[in-house]
């Protein structure tokens, strides 16, 4: 189209800092929101917890294999009695 009803392209210099402003704004109030909450906190346990789970799980079954593995070694032992 032409004239007053053709399309312009945005002016992006004009909005960015009116953009970023908001932008800060809005990350600077969600971060407070999450401190205040204690999310942070929360999350660092959970993952703790999942950790501690996951090593223990890790070593029952580490245990497993080393038990196995003894009494392979018992039965194909020779012995000499």
């Amino acid at each position: 189209m032409e004239g007053n009803l053709a399309l312009r392209s945005p002016n992006i210099y004009r909005r960015l800092p009116l953009l970023c402003t908001a932008m800060f704004c809005l990350g600077a109030g969600l971060e407070y929101v999450m401190c205040k909450t204690g999310f942070y906190n929360v999350t660092s346990v959970r993952e703790g917890q999942r950790e501690a789970g996951a090593k223990a799980e890790d070593e029952e079954f580490w245990m497993r294999v080393t038990s196995r593995r003894e009494a392979r070694a018992r039965m194909v032992t020779i012995r000499s009695e």
